[in-house]
């Protein structure tokens, strides 16, 4: 059999799940939109015998970026379907290798075609967001879908609490597919429970007009979000849960509402503590035996990002809740500190003590010195074993530590294992800007930031990778991020390090971006999440919409719509398509993956979500800006130290001149003052600021210098303009004829209950 050349290289995929796959680098990695379809099959020896195969000749590029000429047996029915030929049998094997070579892509990633069919690829790749097809209650499948259901929801009760009881959960729920259909299978359960005992929710149904039938599938019952379900149901929300009662145990916090009054969250002690355990497995996954020692810098009181991480970390760790008080924080480092050097003090004495006449106070304080910058060393890299981090220690001694090693080798070591034991890792919880003004806050004490081997985690909205980086070099040993809503759980998407590695590989190549989700999205946060906790879909809209699937939750939440736009991915078509450029990435999990790019209508001032909605009102509820402005909309976007601002833009209407310095001044303030007495999370921010503390700039166009009417061709007006998304990265400001930039500070009389219009 003769082998046909092709032009594009290609790529060796291997799986535990799928086995060895073969991907073209210029082509798309799942044409089929399949789970576990990436390429084609290959056969080698043997096997080949037995099916259908096309001999390929093509350039491998192996793991190490080297390239070497390649035959292929490729199986015929695996290519003709990634292809999409439904009747190959027709058609010559010449015919199916020309129909792939007119499939594939350039090699110049500025090249349009390029461009346009890679973001063809990514806009496709939709399959794992589309779970929701199962008949709810179809005769059919009734049985074996309760006894699935109820076994699962077991499983998730038991195995929620233990490392060694989780990996017996995964040899029941093993495969991605596995994975996929129990979240969904658990869903349907949730939707008919609620439905069942939820008063509000079959009350939604009514008002939507909707059957539940035998051929109802989850994708078909209607979303519920905060305004048709949350809101409507706020003055009664004990119908929101089950049989239309408050749990006898709970837990009660808030978030804040358009209106500026506070939504109450209301939780059942069963809920709370499955959230608990879950991040208890969490903690201990990611640090193992590591004491941990969390420092809450969320806002505080009843808001329910701050009270929430409080109660959760009491069970993973001690806890100190700080608020926002840098100075608090920084007296905690230092007592945290002082306590390792304390308990390290002791462990050299006791070590004197039995050879006091070898050991001087100057042995103690090398050896102490070594033992300290080890352990460092070991907090910063968890993988790296603590003896072997001695051992190269030990190798780099000279003189008179050289000789004390040689002595008493096992003595240090011992010491070291006992302290390493005792050795906390402390976790900072808070919003990123906040986390940067925290070092900066320590430097200027005359400390060093990374003499406390400190973990950041970060929540509240979205970090660049450049913040990432900045606070990295600031001191901190990593940031890692979290994705949760008050509406539902703070758990929903949890980050490690193979998420952070893969968000880094989608900032720097623009092509595995557009091969992932198409054009013009602006860099996600990643996550991965556990189905048995949360089914998620993603619509054709891309919104992701949210099912709770264990039954502790008090108040159902059924295909509930934060107003998050994200994707959803199986973790095997990402690292295909990571395969394909050169990242062998692996994760811990198989687990699916969540892209997250927030509301589109929305963005976040220092933890505050800010939406289109109350900037309006804001504005129509001012005489003198509602005459002046005709269109308005928020600008997201990272300074050169990669910190996320935010400005304010305002278009005036058609023949408005600018008004003066003074009455631009005055209405920026009364604008900050009316978002202030609309948005009560967004005033506690501003309280939190020192007098004089720029806030974000209002910038003021002439009709028809912004962008604002219409951008990359969209009849829809944007409402929130992001860096390198829908506005061009070069884009420049008009000149000062035509666009007038006011930054004003904070002061006093912006939390003024009303600032008074300036009389003309």
């Amino acid at each position: 059999m003769a082998a046909h050349a092709i032009d594009s290289p290609v790529i060796l995929f291997s799986h535990p799940e799928y086995g060895q796959r073969l991907l073209f680098k210029n082509s798309a990695a799942n044409t089929r939109n399949e789970l576990g379809k990436n390429g084609v099959s290959i056969h080698n020896g043997f096997s080949s015998l037995f099916y259908k195969t096309i001999k390929i000749n093509a350039q491998k590029i192996n793991r190490d970026g080297s390239v070497e000429a390649t035959t292929f047996s490729v199986n015929r029915s695996s290519l003709s379907k990634y292809l999409g030929i439904k009747d190959p049998r027709k058609m010559k094997d010449e015919d199916l290798v020309a129909a792939l070579q007119k499939q594939f892509w350039t090699d110049d990633p500025e090249n349009k075609e390029t461009v346009k069919a890679q973001a063809l690829a990514g806009e496709k790749l939709r399959h794992a967001g589309e779970h929701n097809k199962r008949p709810i209650s179809s005769w059919r499948n009734a049985l074996s879908d309760y006894l699935k259901g109820s076994f699962l929801n077991w499983l998730y009760k038991k195995t929620i609490s233990g490392v060694n009881r989780i990996k017996v959960r995964f040899l029941f729920v093993r495969t991605e597919k596995d994975i996929f259909e129990a979240g969904e299978i658990l869903a349907k359960k949730r939707v008919k429970q609620a439905y069942k005992e939820v008063p509000a929710y079959k009350e939604h149904l009514e008002r939507s007009k909707f059957k539940i039938t035998s051929k109802t599938r989850l994708v078909d019952l209607p979303v519920t979000n905060k305004e048709n379900y949350i809101k409507i149901n706020q003055k009664h929300d004990a119908k929101t849960h089950r049989h239309g009662k408050y749990p006898a145990k709970a837990k009660v916090d808030t978030s804040t509402g358009t209106t500026g009054k506070p939504t109450p969250w209301v939780r059942s002690h069963e809920e709370v503590e499955i959230v608990k355990e879950s991040l208890q497995l969490a903690a201990k996954i990611q640090f193992g035996d590591r004491k941990l020692h969390y420092i809450d810098a969320f806002a505080l009181g009843p808001w329910a990002t701050g009270l929430t991480t409080y109660e959760l970390m009491r069970n993973t760790g001690s806890v100190f809740a700080t608020g926002s008080d840098k100075e608090k924080i920084l007296d905690e480092l230092l007592r945290i500190e002082s306590y390792d050097n304390d308990l390290r003090g002791q462990a050299l004495d006791r070590w004197q003590q039995k050879h006091p006449k070898d050991i001087s106070d100057q042995d103690k304080e090398l050896i102490g010195d070594l033992i300290k910058k080890v352990l460092a060393k070991v907090l910063k890299n968890r993988d790296l074993d603590l003896y072997d981090a001695l051992k190269e220690a030990f190798e780099q001694t000279t003189g008179r530590s050289a000789e004390l090693v040689r002595r008493y080798k096992g003595e240090i070591r011992r010491m070291a294992a006992e302290l390493n034991k005792d050795k906390q890792q402390i976790i900072i919880a808070g919003y990123p800007p906040f986390l940067k003004d925290l070092t900066a806050y320590v430097e200027s004490k005359g400390y060093h930031f990374d003499d406390f081997s400190a973990i950041g985690v970060v929540g509240g909205q979205a970090i660049s990778e450049a913040m990432r980086e900045l606070l990295i070099e600031k001191g901190f040993n990593q940031i890692y991020s979290s994705y949760g809503a008050s509406d539902l759980d703070i758990n929903l998407g949890v980050e490690t390090e193979f998420e952070i590695a893969l968000r880094k590989a989608i900032e720097k190549n623009p092509g595995l971006a557009r091969e992932l989700f198409g054009e013009n999205k602006g860099i996600p946060m990643v996550f991965h999440y556990d189905t048995m906790n949360y089914h998620v879909e993603c619509d054709g809209d891309n919104q992701l919409i949210f099912t709770c699937t264990h039954d502790h939750r008090s108040s159902e939440r059924a295909r509930y719509v934060l107003g998050d736009e994200g994707r959803l991915y199986a973790c095997s078509d990402v690292q295909a398509i990571l395969a394909k450029h050169g990242l062998f990435l692996k994760p811990k999990t198989n687990l699916p993956l969540m892209f997250v790019w927030g509301r589109e209508s929305t963005v976040v001032y220092n933890g505050a979500n800010l939406a289109f909605t109350e900037l309006e009102r804001a504005i129509t509820d001012d005489e003198e800006l509602k005459e002046q402005v005709l269109k308005k909309a928020f600008y997201a976007y990272h300074d050169e130290e990669g910190a996320e601002r935010l400005e304010i833009w305002l278009e005036l209407d058609e023949g408005k001149e600018f008004p003066s310095e003074e009455e631009m001044q005055a209405s920026t303030q009364r604008l900050f003052n009316s978002l202030t007495a609309i948005n009560q999370d967004f005033k506690w921010q501003l309280e939190q600021l020192d007098n004089g503390t720029l806030l974000p700039v209002v910038r003021y166009f002439k009709r028809g210098a912004s962008p604002i009417s219409e951008t990359d061709g969209h009849r829809k007006q944007v409402l929130v303009f992001k860096q390198n998304a829908n506005l061009a990265s070069d884009y420049q400001f008009p000149d000062a004829s035509q666009c007038k930039a006011v930054a004003a500070k904070m002061a006093p009389e912006i939390l003024q209950e009303k600032i008074p219009q300036l009389k003309g």
